[in-house]
């Protein structure tokens, strides 16, 4: 048993040290200096920003505010909203806050069904546009991420993925957590990997596609995690997918576990679906083409999420701990500790990179019970639970005990 152990725990040691080192790998080149590369290149392009809604009178409005008071011409702006089976008054909110909507009643359930819908509408219609911007109607943008966004197609970034942070960064210890996590995927994750020139992941909001793209590939995605399944079709089409940390798009985060596990859980299931059709195809096209970012992209889907390393991490020090006064295994707790303690400070880089690092601290009294709760998730979506269809999650904040919840946003 002891010998059983002690290979457990040194085998998982090694991947999460490998895992840490390709972490530490594009945080490095996240964080190395350099300077804004942004050049104006003339006259903006023709942006056309599509919003698939699904009993959205909430928070609609919010998104569309946001983007009349964005820094861009609205002559070249137009916006749609994609009103899919709604039962409140999305379409409504659409008209009266000036966007143009297509209202949707039959067809395949699910948001990928509905942008893909949009898109063909939009092509019969015969819409000019040069870019198509995708956001959720939980999402607001940046007073600067359209122009951003311009800059980058006209610079030959023909497929970006924004920099999604949160809206409400600050309202829970949960929340804290959240913009933690969302600044190591983004600020150290992505944003190394634009810098070091290899291909980002779509997220589901803020995803900018030129003409070219959607008059080649249109619309083919139509799983849960239909963000990482286009993304796939992408990199095998020979596309590239571009970090855009300039464009930064914020969508409204659960305040809790209650209203965030149905939406975690629907996205876990989704990405492990999407990972465990495609891993193997990403690998044996990117042996037979020679492109090592297959691989890459291969791994970033494949790799547990930081969570699920964080609670490895501990129970592996735990493990170590246990083994320690065996003289063949004695070794594996300094070794535990080293490879904690990169885990640590990687998270608290992205702790001291949020907008306020100090409240950003008030989420860690949480973590004893946010690790267990995510990987319940994770476990839960690798055996295909919540796999679904597309279903409204809700934003709350319990009052009190006892007391009903009350509508603050949904996505």
């Amino acid at each position: 048993m002891t010998v059983a152990l002690g290979l457990l725990c040194a085998l998982t040691l090694l991947l999460l040290a490998g895992l840490a080192a390709y972490q530490w790998l594009f945080a490095f080149a996240a964080l190395w200096p350099a300077g804004d590369r942004r050049r104006p290149l003339g006259d903006p392009s023709r942006m056309l920003v599509l919003i698939p809604a699904h009993d959205e009178e909430d928070g609609l409005a919010a998104t569309l505010d946001s983007l009349r008071h964005a820094d861009y011409p609205p002559e070249q702006l137009q916006v749609v909203v994609v009103a899919d089976r709604c039962r409140d008054q999305t379409a409504a909110v659409a008209v009266r806050s000036g966007a143009q909507c297509l209202e949707r009643s039959d067809g395949q359930p699910g948001k990928g069904a509905a942008i893909a819908w949009a898109v063909e509408q939009l092509r019969r219609k015969e819409t000019r546009f040069d870019a198509l911007l995708i956001l959720d109607a939980d999402t607001v943008v940046d007073g600067g991420a359209l122009r951003a966004f311009d800059q980058a197609l006209r610079s030959g970034q023909e497929v970006q993925q924004g920099y999604n942070y949160l809206s409400n960064p600050w309202e829970s210890p949960f929340t804290r957590i959240i913009a933690v996590t969302s600044v190591l995927r983004n600020e150290l994750f992505y944003a190394g990997k634009e810098r070091l020139g290899i291909t980002s992941m779509l997220s589901g909001t803020g995803m900018c596609f030129s003409r070219r793209i959607i008059e080649r590939l249109g619309w083919n995605a139509f799983s849960v995690g239909e963000d990482w399944e286009f993304s796939v079709a992408l990199l095998l089409a020979g596309e590239r997918i571009h970090f855009n940390r300039y464009a930064r798009v914020r969508a409204a985060e659960s305040h809790g576990f209650r209203q965030a596990s149905r939406q975690r859980l629907r996205w876990a299931s989704g990405r492990h679906g999407v990972a465990a059709a495609s891993t193997h195809t990403l690998i044996a096209a990117g042996l037979r083409q020679r492109r090592l970012e297959l691989w890459d992209a291969a791994l970033t889907m494949f790799a547990p999420t930081y969570s699920s390393q964080g609670a490895l991490v501990i129970l592996s020090v735990a493990l170590a701990a246990f083994l320690r006064d065996d003289a063949a295994w004695s070794l594996l707790l300094p070794f535990a500790l080293a490879v904690a303690a990169l885990f640590c400070a990687y998270f608290a880089t992205g702790l001291v990179l949020t907008d306020a690092p100090m409240r950003a601290l008030g989420g860690i009294l949480l973590i004893p019970a946010f690790l267990p709760w995510r990987v319940s998730i994770e476990l839960l979506g690798a055996m295909g639970y919540g796999r679904s269809r597309w279903v409204r999650t809700s934003r709350v904040r319990v009052h009190g005990r006892g007391s009903p919840p009350a509508l603050e946003e949904a996505p």
